[in-house]
């Protein structure tokens, strides 16, 4: 396979958005943007040892955010809250500034990583969290991402901190009916901070976030697995 490697120029940085692997014959899309998120970045190259995929990931500096400095302005944005002109002018502003130049680059690297996505019939992201604030309670009535849920389940088998999220109701079903911790997006009383997940419910695309603590390697491998085992069923 011939790797693709779709580069970006913000200012002073170079970002990347890159396919790592290709299966041409899978409707499934795998995806990173945070590239310090590094077990599931570990997770899915360990299961592409075993499982043909497709697998792109957006390369920079092994960072959450992506900084660079453009017009002498020092400047930063969170690569998942790009998606929408809202969280993009949000995550620019908490990164330093907004300026129309600098939401047209990040614009212009959003559009390139949904092209992406129009290939295939599900998307699948990949990311990690750390033990402190944020786990599957987040989500769970009284918690600061309530108002982005639907419907939930919490398995007593499961750690809080691995979970998954997603736009399909069917899924959510499927992995439920698994004792998996999942969450429902709720897509039409939702926060809109940009995130590819808002973007995909908006535009009725079936999203998947595998989220496991930073760490947990085995736990992230296994609900990998058991997410192409439930889309191979679909």
């Amino acid at each position: 396979m011939a790797q693709k490697n779709i580069p970006f120029q913000f200012g002073n940085k170079s970002v990347v958005w890159t396919n790592v692997f290709e299966n041409k014959y899978s409707n499934v899309l795998f995806l990173n943007v945070h590239e310090d998120e590094q077990t599931s970045i570990e997770a899915i190259i360990k299961v592409s040892a075993e499982r043909e995929l497709n697998f792109w990931q957006l390369k920079h500096d092994s960072t959450r955010r992506i900084s660079f400095k453009d017009n002498k302005h020092n400047m930063s944005f969170d690569p998942n809250r790009m998606f929408t002109f809202k969280g993009r002018y949000k995550t620019l502003k908490d990164g330093g500034k907004f300026t129309f130049r600098s939401n047209k680059l990040v614009k212009l690297l959003a559009e390139e990583v949904v092209s992406t996505l129009s290939s295939f019939e599900t998307v699948v992201a990949l990311h990690n969290n750390t033990d402190v604030n944020y786990s599957i309670k987040s989500y769970a009535e009284g918690g600061d991402e309530a108002e982005n849920t639907s419907a939930i389940h919490i398995s007593p088998t499961w750690d809080a901190d691995d979970f998954i999220y997603t736009t399909d109701y069917d899924l959510f079903l499927a992995f439920k009916t698994l004792d998996l911790n999942v969450i429902y997006q709720n897509d039409k009383k939702f926060v809109n901070d940009g995130s590819l997940s808002v973007y995909c419910g908006l535009n009725n695309i079936p999203y998947v976030n595998i989220e496991t603590q930073l760490g947990h390697l085995e736990e992230q491998i296994k609900l990998i697995n058991l997410v192409l085992d439930v889309l191979k069923e679909k």
